[in-house]
Order: C-alpha cells, then sequence, then structure tokens
C-alpha cells in the first residue's frame, strides 16, 4: 500500500547505513589511513584502534564504512578480508561466548564443544593462516562488557593475539573496540590498559548545523517531499541537540520514524509539529506534564502566553516581544496584576518545561500542545473559581 508520508522508511533505521554519512568524513579518512597499509598481508601488523563518543553519533556506521573500503583494499590485492561485527550487549556475556561467536562467523567448521576461550582462539587463528584468509574484527560497547562483568581478559587476548603462536603469521589483521567514553579505563589493569593503548579517535558530538544537515539527507530517501517541511528538521534537529539528547541521530531518525507513523494514522497529509511534539512527549516525558501541579499560578499563565503565542505565529520558536504581548492580554482577560514573565520564563526554563534559546527564540520543550493545552485551561478554570 503505497504512503502519502513515506518513501521508504527503513531509510530512517539504524540498521541502514547510507553511502555518505555528512560530517565524518575526517573520522573515516583518519581510520582508514590507520589500517591501509602494505600490499602484502604478512607484512602488515596486528592493529588494535579504540573508538569513543557519545550513543548515535556514527561511531558503528563510520567503522562499518571503513571495513568495506579495508575489504576493497584487500580485495583489489586478491585477498579475501572478512568483516566481524560483535555488539557486546547483544551478542556477549563473556569471553567465551565472544570467542564463540568469532569462531561461528569466521570457521564454523570449527568445533568449540568442550574447547576453552583461549584454545578457541588458537583454532581461529591457525584456521585462517591454513585457509589464507583474514579478518578485522570489531567489537561495540566494549565499556558495557567491561562494566558488567569486570572481565577485561577479552581486551588482553584481542590486543595480543600475534603473541599466541610466536613466529606465525597472525591473519586477525585489525581489531577495533568501540566505546561511549573512557571511564572504562578505571577498570583495565596496567598491562590490559599498556595492550590497548591510550590514543584513542573520538568522535565530537554533532553541532545543530551537522544534525540539520545529516537529517535532510536521509528525510530526502524516507520522506514524500511535500510531506515533511524544513520546519520539522529543524524543531527535530533543536530537540536532538538539547543537552537531554546530546546529538544522539539514532533518537532523532525514530523520533522523525513515529512522528511520521502517527501523521499516517491521523490521515494528514504531511508531519506536524504538533505531532512531533506529541511523540516526543511519549518517548521522552516532559516535566511540565508530570508536575503541573506544583507550579504556581504565575507560572502557569506565563506558560499559558508562551502556549497562545505559538499558536498565533504557528512556528515552534517565537520572541520574548511576542509573549509578552501575549501576557498582557492573558492578564486583561483574567483580571491579573501586570506578569513580570521574564522572570517566570527563567523559572520555567530551570524546570526544563520551556526552552530558551534566545531571546528570539522561546518554545516548549518537546510536549505536544494536544497533552498540555486542556492542562493548563483546567488550571486557569480552577483559579478562576478559587479567584486565584
Amino acid at each position: 500500500m503505497d504512503s502519502s508520508i513515506f518513501l521508504d522508511r527503513s531509510k530512517l533505521s539504524a540498521r541502514y547505513i547510507p553511502n555518505e554519512l555528512p560530517h565524518r568524513e575526517k573520522q573515516i579518512e583518519e581510520i582508514c589511513h590507520v589500517f591501509i597499509g602494505p600490499s602484502f598481508p604478512d607484512d602488515y601488523p596486528l592493529t588494535v584502534l579504540q573508538i569513543i563518543g557519545s550513543a548515535g553519533i556514527g561511531k558503528t556506521s563510520t567503522v562499518l564504512k571503513c571495513s568495506k573500503v579495508l575489504e576493497q583494499h584487500f580485495d583489489r590485492n586478491r585477498l579475501p578480508l572478512v568483516t566481524v561485527y560483535v555488539n557486546l550487549k547483544l551478542q556477549g556475556g563473556n569471553k567465551y561466548a565472544i570467542y564463540r561467536y568469532l569462531l561461528e562467523r569466521l570457521g564454523p567448521d570449527i568445533p568449540s564443544q568442550g574447547v576453552s576461550a583461549e584454545e578457541m582462539l588458537r583454532y581461529l587463528l591457525r584456521y585462517l593462516r591454513e585457509s589464507k584468509k583474514y579478518a578485522l574484527i570489531i567489537l561495540d560497547e566494549i565499556d558495557y562488557l567491561i562494566k558488567n562483568t569486570k572481565d577485561a581478559g577479552v581486551i588482553y587476548d584481542l590486543t595480543r593475539l600475534n603473541e599466541f603462536e610466536p613466529g606465525a603469521s597472525c591473519n586477525i589483521k585489525m581489531v577495533i573496540f568501540i566505546a561511549r567514553s573512557k571511564e572504562f579505563y578505571e577498570k583495565l589493569d596496567p598491562a590490559e590498559l599498556s595492550s590497548l593503548g591510550r590514543i584513542p579517535i573520538e568522535f565530537p558530538e554533532y553541532t545543530l548545523k551537522q544534525v540539520g544537515d545529516i537529517l535532510n539527507k536521509r528525510c530526502s530517501e524516507a520522506f514524500n517531499p511535500k510531506a515533511l517541511g524544513s520546519d520539522i528538521i529543524d524543531e527535530v534537529a533543536k530537540i536532538t541537540t538539547s543537552h537531554l539528547i546530546h546529538g544522539d541521530i539514532r533518537f532523532a531518525l525514530d523520533l522523525l520514524a513515529y512522528s511520521g507513523n502517527l501523521a499516517e494514522s491521523q490521515g494528514t497529509e504531511r508531519v506536524t509539529i504538533d505531532q512531533v511534539r506529541q511523540v516526543y512527549s511519549q518517548i521522552h516525558p516532559a516535566d511540565v506534564v508530570n508536575n503541573l501541579d506544583e507550579l504556581p499560578p504565575s507560572q502557569v499563565y506565563t506558560l499559558m502566553a508562551v502556549i497562545r503565542t505559538i499558536r498565533a505565529r504557528r512556528k515552534p520558536y517565537v520572541e520574548l516581544k511576542e509573549i509578552r504581548s501575549s501576557a498582557s492580554d492573558i492578564a486583561e482577560e483574567f483580571k491579573l496584576k501586570k506578569l513580570d514573565i521574564e522572570d517566570h520564563l527563567q523559572e520555567l526554563s530551570s524546570k526544563r518545561i520551556i526552552d530558551i534559546r534566545s531571546l528570539k527564540e522561546i518554545g516548549i520543550m518537546g510536549t505536544s500542545f494536544k497533552d498540555l493545552e486542556p492542562l493548563i485551561l483546567h488550571k486557569i478554570k480552577r483559579y478562576k473559581e478559587n479567584k486565584l
């Protein structure tokens, strides 16, 4: 069934790796430069690399993109290179499980029953050498493994593969460890830390502009052109680069996908800001919905002024002077004293209810008007009844 919203929703999946990775060109070049060396594999040393960066900022996609470049490099020299990617949250658990998974992927005919973890590695190295195959191993979420098992032996083993059989070639040529931070260093003993090295390739968080560029590119593949405006991408980019999300592109893609699904279910021709806010409030509930009863009347009226201004201007962020005008109208409508909205806005911002980016960019912190406005109106009705 054709969709009025999506061209190909699979392009929003975290598993999809696009042909281009905007704003990760430097990291791709750096990784490939480390690994692309001599043409003769026996002269190609075991190389270990660490990739460090927070969630959803392109670490895994970049490494997998680089693995394809390296496979092509080996192929041009008529040498088979196989990449094995291991997500240690899903396939890890302990050293034995990890090595067994490597054995199944690289040497499926080698029996693993009744064999110790270290023996599996020896059998694997011997199999690769005798079959003249080469391997790149990627271990993702290594910090998760170390934190939960407190066993860093896998780091020591895989960084010293060329010492398992001194004098014999090691056909596992590259090992890449991916982690969210360097905090797991604290769990390593000096020998393990020395084998790993202390100079990782660090991935910085995306800026607002970079997130916008990435989402524009991905959305052009995923959405029908008329179904998603630039205002939606701008709003999702701002949410994604907030102090709550830290530039997590996976979060942004999920937010766009669920917003598109909501637009389909509601029969709208395009995704709206309020649909994005509604989905965001479900994924990442805002304090305002949960803690509205704790707000004093002055802050509730100020919040109403922000909502009315956004409604009237039909844009997600409005200027302070526009909110002042709405606050003046509200004060007159409800026979209130003048609202000192600047102080109230700062309080609402500190409570993560509104988002103040500048005096010209003030908005609601990701909460849907559909959920929020009835609650505000109900509160104000109660104030009128109690003459607050």
